[in-house]
């Protein structure tokens, strides 16, 4: 049986019709988010409360300074990468079954340089305008709603899946080192995960870092994603697992689906177990990063 992975990679985000931001080195001091401060979205179709964000620790960033089209950040020295900013246009939705990925225009930051490349995800940061998304269709609308009622309740271990955004024809196969997290003016979930529409092991060509959040004024949903290794995982879907990994079921076997559902939860504890400075790169080093935006219009 061959795996089916449809999820279509946003390579074509640098085209021509895009439009590079300019880097600003003359950047403000990003303004924490106050205590008691609500992430609110305003749109009469949804009506949730808004969670109140923790009082703001002191933080010190260290790193390189940019600001990226209103992208305010600290590029750590530990991420080795630099940073570039894109205006991508808008993907309009179709509901006649049109392309399977859709988004308003919005803006983009990839990372030339990062540490892993030739993976299923590439790094990037995307900013969405959450009222022009949510106009689109009514799916976004029920993602932000679950957004802001996970970072109301803050689960340990989310049983079902973390509300990630763009919408992808694929499914969020697992969630592993799940975090809840504050950015400078927002607040958000970073998470381990793999999308496919199978029974995907976990593996290092498709294990992606990621963090899907909201500004505090409801305005933009920041989504991230990082291609991210750990030594004991199987280089691709088809590899065999090295010494100190975990072989993943085989897909002719007859118990095959039982396998993988037992086979998961030994993973995600492998993942969890993982110290952040182990796997490459550190995700003490992308949460410091990710801590260090500050997304203004």
């Amino acid at each position: 049986m061959k795996k089916i992975l449809v999820l279509v990679l946003i390579s074509f985000m640098l085209v021509s019709c895009s439009l590079p931001f300019s880097i600003n080195w003359n950047t403000p001091a990003p303004q924490t988010v106050p205590q008691g401060t609500a992430v609110q979205v305003e749109t009469p179709t949804l009506e949730v409360e808004a969670p109140t964000l923790a009082a703001p620790t002191i933080q010190v960033f260290t790193g390189t300074e940019m600001n990226l089209g209103g992208v305010y950040m600290v590029l750590p020295p530990c991420l080795a990468a630099n940073a570039a900013g894109t205006l991508i246009p808008a993907q309009p939705y179709d509901p006649a079954g049109g392309p399977m990925e859709y988004w308003p225009q919005h803006r983009s930051i990839a990372y030339p340089g990062y540490p892993l490349a030739g993976k299923f995800f590439e790094p990037e940061l995307r900013v969405y305008p959450v009222a022009e998304f949510m106009a689109m269709n009514p799916n976004v609308v029920e993602r932000v709603s679950g957004m802001q009622t996970l970072l109301t309740s803050q689960p340990a271990t989310p049983d079902q899946a973390i509300p990630f955004l763009p919408v992808y024809a694929a499914a969020q196969v697992f969630r592993a080192q799940v975090k809840y997290m504050n950015f400078q003016n927002g607040q958000g979930a970073r998470f381990l995960t793999e999308y496919a529409q199978y029974y995907a092991p976990v593996n290092n060509h498709d294990l992606f870092y990621t963090y899907q959040g909201l500004t505090a004024d409801g305005k933009y949903w920041v989504s991230a994603t990082f291609p991210i290794n750990a030594a004991y995982l199987q280089e691709n879907a088809d590899a065999i697992a090295p010494a100190g990994g975990v072989p993943a079921p085989l897909m002719t076997s007859p118990n095959y689906e039982a396998e993988m559902l037992a086979y998961f939860p030994i993973m995600i504890n492998m993942l969890n177990a993982t110290a952040d400075n182990a796997f490459t790169p550190g995700l003490d080093c992308l949460d410091q990063y990710i801590q260090s935006l500050n997304i203004s219009d």
